[in-house]
């Protein structure tokens, strides 16, 4: 049977071309995303086996999640307490502090491609430094530093020269003395590092005394288990105390959550090809079965069983699976290697190991190629084998299909189910209301599915309408609606695409329209924003260089930094005086503003409903100095610039926030031109190129920037899954072109010429393609406007369906039909009439 099904894929390789597609688009991306991780992962063991101190001793923050304004650090003496416990060989003192940047020559911040810039404090001991000198000397006081090779060789950097960096706490300039090795571990390994003498870098990197870590080495022949013990016992539950193999393995981890967002698209690619693809794979063995049937019915004549027919097609899936996972699982070590190669091209040397294809990725390639096609085959397969040998002294053979009742009762239930969810879920409010959104969307697209045979009938007739009534518009319209399975399933590939994409269209476009419009009630009478690059803080240099610009009449500061109550994290929210009476425009629901000066905390509405908080009422903060008792002074209504726990700045420096700013609100004096105020306050900051200076009007746009990107990597996915769907109708197409080579004979016979049969299969791809858009663009904005009203109170107040891209989505359907229909059609018309009446 296995030699059957192969021979027979071979005859008819051009019939399973496009499965073959399908499933090296799919298992491309899975592989490729194994191979890039598994790559990784051995180039970081490598570097972490060899850099990591025999133990290293960091604080342990109060938070279980969130990431603070500033690091935790450990006071200056737990060195020279971990150095008197037996088995130490000596201790080192380290500073490591993300959201550093370096400034090119010509002033800009340098690319760093999504990578963070740390700045170090130069290490004491070789045996524990997490990077090494490779030309030059250490550096001295705080005007020389070193910088890693890889940026300096990119940015055209000499010794000697004079480099201008930008901390959390000022901006410097210093001469650079050395050129050291990237960070050879943890999540700097890679980046790009400068680093100053232990001392200039406590006080430009922090601005106090204090280290992020130390680094232990052992005396020869002691147990590091046993050291790090005693380091515990000695200094108490504010460390955690770990050994190299322990760093190793958190590092492995932290690196991989910093490239895991590339792993997770190419997967979110894979997943989605494979899904897609899957009614690809379906629809064309439901038609080779078709169009074979006598075949399969001579196999039956000639002796063989049911069971046999049946293993037959399983083994041509088995075939196809084969190929295309072959194809894909090179198509992905093609793919990994080529993002290797681009990061080593950008020099930022990122660990480096030969492609590394392991076993699971083989096998999971194999599996999920051949599982998936065989899966998608086996209806197909089973009906084959029912068939009886007698169908093959017919002239006509059909392939038996099943009723269509079980379908459409499990069809309906799936739909009861889904408005059930919907209403429970438009009761509700906040995340868990938006993930029963969610599960109804996705039972309704399964409900469709079952569904759409019935539907497609009469969906089609209405779509096609416009269209008139000419010979190959009715033509093509009953061709459609000839096999409403096959129709429904090359539609439903586009269906559910589009359901997924116009979904998330819709609610990215209520993002925008609900930041515009809480922009515009929030800020008052701030005509001037400054922010970091990337919502990053920043020095607060930078405010107090703004109020001695001519023109400004105020600068308002908010500082933020991570919180927790209970399980639920929570950012915390510092303001400067008269911040709330004019520059930040807030609505009191209940209780007093003024109580933040007798050190309360105000709540937007939505957040106090989460905590179940109300005016007066008490709670626990922790953020990184630890656990704070707070109580409720007032309820503001949601505002999009205070979605926090609110308090003034002295209250906010008692809780443990950083001296370090979020935004600052300017306001012009009265009198002046805003133009001529902006070019002083650009000037005035020039030695820090992230911090943005933006109208209101500049501001909303740059606050949708991420709301963008989303779109950028939704428009990806639409791209991708038309790409998919296309493949879908012009297998459908090209294969009912064989199947009706006859009837396609006789149309010409009887006087249709090649331009109507050509715009006749152009109406047939053109009614699946809108079919399965309209459908899918339906539910997706459904489910998008629900989304929208369960999370009015959380960032979504403004409901905004994005029509003319909606309807845009369908023009570009239906060219995809139009598309799709080219080469079928092509084909079609060149057929030879008489060998095409003759064809059985």
């Amino acid at each position: 049977m296995l030699k059957l099904g192969f021979r027979s894929v071979l005859a008819h390789r051009l019939r399973f071309v496009l499965c073959t597609v399908a499933v090296l688009l799919g298992i491309g991306f899975v592989s490729g995303a194994m191979v890039f991780s598994d790559t990784l992962s051995a180039a970081l063991k490598k570097n972490f086996a060899a850099a990591t101190a025999d133990i290293t001793v960091t604080p342990v923050s109060p938070l279980s999640t969130g990431t603070p304004n500033r690091p935790p650090t450990l006071p200056n003496d737990v060195a020279d307490r971990i150095a008197a416990v037996p088995g130490v060989a000596a201790t080192d003192g380290q500073l490591l502090v993300p959201d550093i940047e370096i400034l090119a020559k010509d002033g800009r911040p340098i690319d760093t491609y999504s990578l963070a810039t740390f700045g170090a404090s130069w290490p004491h001991d070789d045996r524990t430094a997490p990077f090494k000198l490779v030309a030059g000397s250490a550096p001295w006081g705080i005007e020389q530093l070193t910088l890693d090779r890889n940026t300096a060789d990119r940015e055209g950097y000499e010794l000697g020269q004079k480099v201008k960096v930008v901390t959390p706490v000022r901006a410097v300039t210093a001469t650079i003395s050395g050129f050291t090795t990237p960070g050879l571990s943890g999540t700097s390994a890679g980046a790009p590092l400068v680093s100053f003498d232990g001392a200039s870098a406590q006080l430009l990197l922090l601005g106090e005394p204090g280290w992020t870590s130390i680094a232990v080495a052992l005396q020869p022949g002691h147990n590091p288990d046993a050291v790090s013990r005693a380091i515990r016992t000695a200094i108490g539950d504010t460390v955690q105390v770990r050994t190299a193999a322990q760093v190793s393995a958190d590092g492995e981890s932290a690196l991989d959550d910093t490239f895991g967002g590339l792993t997770a698209a190419l997967l979110l690619f894979a997943g989605l090809a494979l899904f897609v693809g899957t009614f690809l794979i379906v629809n064309t063995f439901a038609m080779v079965v078709a169009q074979r049937s006598r075949e399969l019915a001579l196999l039956r004549a000639v002796g063989a069983s049911g069971g046999q027919v049946t293993r037959t097609v399983l083994a041509e899936a088995l075939v196809i699976g084969v190929i295309g996972s072959t194809l894909g699982l090179l198509l992905g070590i093609g793919v990994a290697a080529l993002i290797q190669y681009l990061y080593q091209r950008l020099d930022l040397a990122i660990p480096s190991a030969a492609l590394q294809v392991s076993a699971a990725t083989i096998i999971a390639s194999y599996v999920l190629g051949v599982g998936i096609t065989a899966a998608a085959a086996y209806p197909a397969a089973r009906r084959a084998g029912k068939l009886p040998p007698v169908v093959a002294l017919r002239a006509d053979t059909t392939v038996p299909e099943r009723s269509l009742l079980v379908r459409i009762l499990l069809g309906g239930f799936l739909l009861l189910m889904a408005v059930m969810i919907f209403l429970i879920a438009l009761t509700a409010t906040g995340l868990p209301a938006a993930i029963l959104v969610g599960l109804a969307t996705a039972l309704i697209l399964l409900g469709l599915v079952m569904t759409l045979p019935v539907l497609s009938r009469y969906a089609v007739r209405a779509l096609m309408a416009p269209l008139g009534r000419r010979a190959p518009v009715v033509l093509g319209r009953r061709n459609a609606e000839r096999n409403p399975r096959r129709t429904a399933a090359t539609a439903s590939a586009l269906m559910i695409s589009l359901a997924l994409v116009s979904g998330l269209v819709t609610i990215a476009a209520s993002a925008k329209a609900s930041v515009d419009r809480g922009i515009a009630d929030a800020i008052g009478t701030s005509e001037l924003v400054v922010t970091g690059d990337g919502g990053r803080p920043f020095s607060t240099a930078v405010g107090d260089q703004l109020a001695e610009v001519p023109g400004i009449s105020a600068v308002h500061r908010v500082r933020q930094s991570a919180g927790e109550v209970g399980d639920r994290q929570v950012t915390l929210a510092g303001l400067s005086d008269r911040t709330l009476d004019g520059p930040i425009t807030v609505k009191v629901a209940s209780g007093e503003l003024s109580s933040l000066d007798r050190g309360q905390v105000a709540l937007p509405r939505n957040l106090a409903n989460q905590l179940e908080l109300s005016v007066g009422e008490t709670f626990d903060l922790t953020t990184t100095t630890g656990k704070h008792r707070l109580t409720v002074g007032a309820i503001i209504e949601p505002n999009q610039q205070l979605d926090a726990v609110v308090t003034d700045l002295p209250r906010f420096t008692e809780l443990g926030g950083g001296q370090i700013d979020a935004t600052l609100y300017l306001e012009v004096a009265d009198g002046t031109d805003l133009a001529t105020v902006r070019q002083a306050v650009l000037g005035a900051i020039q030695d820090y190129p992230s911090v943005a200076v933006r109208d209101q009007h500049a501001y909303a746009a740059a606050e949708r920037g991420p709301i963008n990107g989303v779109l950028g990597v939704v428009g990806a996915l639409l791209g991708f899954a038309v790409l998919i769907a296309l493949l879908g109708i012009v297998n459908t197409l090209a294969l009912g072109v064989v199947e009706r080579t006859r009837e396609i004979g006789l149309l010409r016979a009887i006087g249709m010429d090649r331009p109507q049969l050509r715009r006749m299969l152009r109406v047939e791809a053109v009614a699946i393609a809108v079919f399965g858009a309209v459908l899918g663009l339906l539910v997706g904005v459904l489910a998008g406007v629900a989304v929208q009203h369960v999370m009015v109170d959380d960032g979504l107040s403004v409901l905004d369906v994005p029509v003319l891209q909606l309807i845009g989505a369908v023009v570009i359907a239906a060219a995809v039909g139009v598309l799709a229909a080219i080469w079928p059609s092509r084909r079609a018309a060149r057929l030879d009439v008489l060998r095409a009446i003759a064809t059985e």
